[in-house]
């Protein structure tokens, strides 16, 4: 199930509220054009931000238009195991496919304590468990160590690497890798990653799928020409807190607004004109690799 390019949904707003009618065209589109899976509540999706109504309000656009076409799971996130837990058994009532699980925020336990975390969870459901290795934001990896422990686990199915460091170990390991940071894409796929969730399929998921196609035909040169054609775009959508910049290139053809929720602030008028820029220089790059359709 965790091959190819998934999709880490935004949460569109609209004068503050969640945008629902916007949230179910943006899961038809790329449902329907090809996308691997859908992430709900994740990082992209500004969920820590999100009240338990809006949440459920979430998962009930995003399942019901997906209806079992594309697997869906669900981000869960925070300091407090048990908080954790209880959020899993809230999850359970949607038709969902597994969890996107990170370590404990904040905390910073030992690995120890990292691999009694994602136990607990993982007995929590019988659902498929997605661990994420994001230090950068909860300030604790998740070495190689235990992702091997945790492996055993029958119901622990991949990991979404963000660190480059651990990219070649985990892809030694007897557990799906989907690449977390987008602009490594290419890197990860070299270490044995069988796919990405990366925030900037909203706008290039047809390329990045271009990309692990030229790699999975041993077409190393033109993968790689065709990533670094994208880099530049990549730097660009994350030059601003993840999603600013993604929402603000979706709204260049009015798909989303560019509509954040504080603190995280909405992209500036002059990323906004290079995010113009960029959207030509995407076509640009459709013209020349005729990627096979990937909404986006």
């Amino acid at each position: 199930m965790f091959t190819g390019i998934w999709l880490p949904l935004v949460t569109p707003f609209r004068s503050g509220a969640v945008d629902v009618a916007a949230l179910e065209a943006l899961v038809e589109r790329h449902v329907s054009g090809g996308i691997a899976g859908l992430v709900a509540l994740g990082t992209t999706g500004e969920a820590a931000l999100l009240d338990r109504r809006e949440r459920a309000m979430v998962l009930q656009a995003v399942t019901s238009v997906a209806a079992g076409r594309v697997p869906v799971i669900a981000g869960v996130g925070g300091i407090d195991t048990a908080a954790f837990v209880d959020e899993i058994h809230r999850l359970e009532a949607w038709h969902l496919d597994g969890y996107l699980v990170c370590a404990p925020a904040y905390l910073c336990p030992d690995q120890a304590g990292v691999v009694w975390h994602f136990e607990q969870i993982a007995q929590a459901t019988e659902r498929a468990i997605v661990l994420y290795d994001v230090p950068h934001r909860t300030g604790v990896a998740i070495e190689e160590a235990s992702v091997r422990a945790l492996a055993q686990i029958a119901n622990v199915k991949a990991i979404k690497a963000c660190a480059r460091e651990r990219f070649a170990a985990f892809g030694a390991l007897p557990i799906d890798m989907l690449c977390g940071s987008d602009d490594a894409f290419l890197d990860c796929l070299y270490a044995g990653a069988s796919g990405g969730i990366l925030a900037s399929a909203h706008v290039c998921a047809d390329l990045l799928a271009e990309v692990q196609r030229l790699f999975g035909e041993a077409r190393d040169e033109d993968a790689r020409r065709c990533f670094m054609g994208l880099e530049p775009v990549l730097r660009m959508l994350f030059s601003a807190p993840n999603p600013s910049a993604i929402k603000a290139m979706m709204s260049l053809d009015a798909s989303v607004t560019a509509e954040t929720r504080m603190p995280i602030t909405t992209a500036s008028p002059a990323l906004r004109q290079r995010l113009e820029a960029a959207r030509a220089l995407l076509d640009e790059l459709r013209a020349t690799a005729k990627p096979a359709r990937v909404a986006c």
